[in-house]
């Protein structure tokens, strides 16, 4: 019965996933014909790009964000605006924008900059349908506290501080790894022969665009944690897996014609940078009642901040 149960389970999560990830496309197709109203140029696809292969690889890559985003947001707000909100937010960054601001550095096809705009609208409708789709169990759900709680914790003084370490790891952090995977990765973007279409701009401009990628991985995860109720450990793995499923399925799925010399030392990268920024993100900006709570310690928490217990 419980097999049973498990497959009944997997079978809803994919099928809220197909569903979500369909009306994504239905503002895809929106957006584009916003901007075209606007009079936006259209975004170039890869010369490499196939429609007929990558529309079933966005579509995959959509079913599993989906699944991961409702999964995640359904265990920390009640509320289908609080949900939809998170999730949209988290989503536009993560997804588009950021993957946006790297194509822009490292593959810069004509008129990217439109899919700034273009892309709110997939953004919109799959946080609507995400956060109607994946309901949480109001039983399960500890009281959320909201901003002021979470603010409560710190002194002005030492969040601003948090926050900004928070923020200033990734840049470093960026260029450390990426010098590791230079060495697989690198000669594909100084081989003009290979027909990539691959960029490599100059240090100092890389840097500048990874404060700013920087500061929108912080915005993205604000959400989480403002609402996490859990261990330190659960919030790491669930951001860690947040980022790196949005921002690593352009590579590891849409990303098909890419040689695999090129996708999969930089897959493994973008994991290596989520996991540790998740790290730092969990380590830095954890409410306190998100710590796991030792025995004969849980009296000395509530004497502090009644919110524990």
């Amino acid at each position: 019965m419980r097999l049973i149960g498990s497959l009944k389970h997997v079978g809803m999560e994919i099928l809220k996933g197909v569903a979500a990830a369909l009306i994504s496309f239905i503002g895809l197709v929106l957006g584009g014909m916003v901007t075209a109203a606007l009079g936006l140029p259209r975004t170039a696809m890869p010369m490499q790009a196939d429609l007929k292969t990558l529309v079933p690889l966005m579509l995959l890559s959509g079913i599993l964000i989906a699944i991961l985003l409702g999964e995640c947001f359904r265990r920390l707000y009640s509320r289908y605006w609080h949900r939809f909100v998170s999730i949209l937010l988290c989503t536009y960054l993560l997804y588009y924008l950021l993957n946006t601001l790297d194509g822009l550095l490292f593959s810069p096809l004509p008129n990217m900059s439109t899919s700034i705009v273009s892309d709110l609208f997939p953004a919109l409708f799959a946080a609507a349908a995400i956060a109607l789709l994946w309901r949480p169990n109001p039983e399960a759900l500890r009281p959320e506290g909201g901003p002021r709680t979470y603010l409560s914790f710190w002194k002005p003084w030492e969040l601003a501080w948090r926050l900004a370490l928070a923020w200033l790891i990734f840049p470093p952090l960026y260029y450390l790894v990426g010098r590791g995977a230079a060495i697989f990765t690198l000669p594909y973007y100084l081989d003009p022969n290979l027909g990539l279409g691959l960029t490599l701009p100059s240090l100092g401009t890389m840097m500048a665009m990874q404060v700013l990628r920087g500061a929108l991985f912080l915005l993205a995860v604000v959400p989480i944690l403002v609402a996490w109720r859990g261990s330190r450990n659960g919030l790491w793995l669930w951001i860690g897996a947040v980022i790196f499923g949005q921002i690593a399925a352009t590579v590891i799925l849409q990303g098909y014609w890419l040689p695999a010399g090129l996708r999969i030392p930089h897959s493994l990268e973008l994991l290596v940078d989520s996991v540790i920024q998740a790290y730092f993100y969990a380590l830095l900006l954890a409410r306190p009642s998100s710590l796991v709570i030792e025995p004969g310690t849980l009296g000395a928490l509530s004497s502090q901040h009644p919110e524990v217990g």
